[in-house]
């Protein structure tokens, strides 16, 4: 399989990965021209010569998945001084590492008519999506996107410990009537985001039973519910909009509130006042 058609596969699995590139060539060096994907466990598929260079790339390629940003590599083919790399040959190259596979994942739980609006809307956004339910009829691929991954079990339990729920992913609960089971599965997994559809009496009931049943309150605090923007919502798909802005405030760490109300400092003045002031 060449390095395109893996990259490709990777992405559609949303699976981790980087692509080195040599970008500049001086000298006696392994190639001038290549290219190498990287996975995230440290297999390759191409190669950029081999060696000490290609090592060192590498390893600049998992660090920067781990950072989760591009980099360019300098390496000198020399034992020792700046970007030396550890070889003989004299040369010197660039390569750029770019990063790929790392959409956020956001985790539906309950595949009804918001859910479904609300799959549709993050796949613009360039989420990846997943949806679990125990009904097998809501889960019709043409109810969402088709990037969307499906997933039915007998209980919800069964589906949130089949989704492998990681601490970065976004996580909704927005079942018929079992939210109380999926939250007690969720409230106290480390997520980057935990948000409930439900109204303002169920979830000051909910908070109350998991007060009482020793739920610790940094895990509680954690829960964001009732969810969205109040715009007046009423449609699965004003629902929708109002929910994504709050995942997108988060995921983007911006302070939220109208554009209008955010108010510019002053213009600094020296001198003289102006005339008429």
């Amino acid at each position: 399989m060449n390095i395109f058609a893996q990259a490709a596969r990777l992405e559609e699995q949303n699976r981790p990965f980087a692509l080195a590139q040599i970008v500049d060539s001086r000298g006696s060096t392994p190639r001038h021209s290549a290219r190498m994907l990287i996975r995230d466990d440290g297999s390759i598929v191409g190669t950029i010569g081999g060696g000490m260079v290609e090592r060192k790339v590498i390893a600049e390629a998992l660090a920067a998945l781990q950072e989760k940003a591009s980099r360019i590599f300098h390496g000198r083919m020399a034992r020792s001084g700046s970007d030396a790399v550890g070889s003989d040959c004299g040369g010197a190259m660039s390569v750029y590492i770019s990063v790929h596979g790392l959409r956020p994942r956001l985790v539906l739980i309950g595949a009804g008519h918001v859910n479904r609006s609300i799959a549709h809307g993050a796949s613009l956004l360039e989420f990846d999506i997943c949806v679990g339910d125990i009904y097998p009829e809501s889960l019709n691929p043409e109810f969402f996107p088709t990037s969307a991954r499906l997933l039915h079990a007998p209980s919800f339990s069964a589906v949130i410990d089949a989704m492998a729920i990681r601490p970065e992913d976004f996580v909704l609960i927005a079942t018929n009537n079992q939210d109380r089971e999926a939250l007690d599965r969720l409230i106290i997994r480390p997520v980057a985001w935990l948000g409930l559809l439900a109204s303002r009496r169920k979830v000051q009931a909910f908070l109350r039973q998991m007060r009482e049943n020793g739920v610790p309150e940094p895990d509680i605090n954690r829960l964001r519910a009732p969810i969205g923007y109040d715009i007046g919502a009423e449609t699965p798909n004003e629902i929708a909009i109002s929910v994504l802005a709050e995942i997108l405030q988060v995921k983007n760490g911006a302070p939220g509130g109208l554009m209008t109300q955010i108010k510019s400092a002053a213009p600094q003045t020296c001198g003289a006042k102006e005339v008429g002031a």
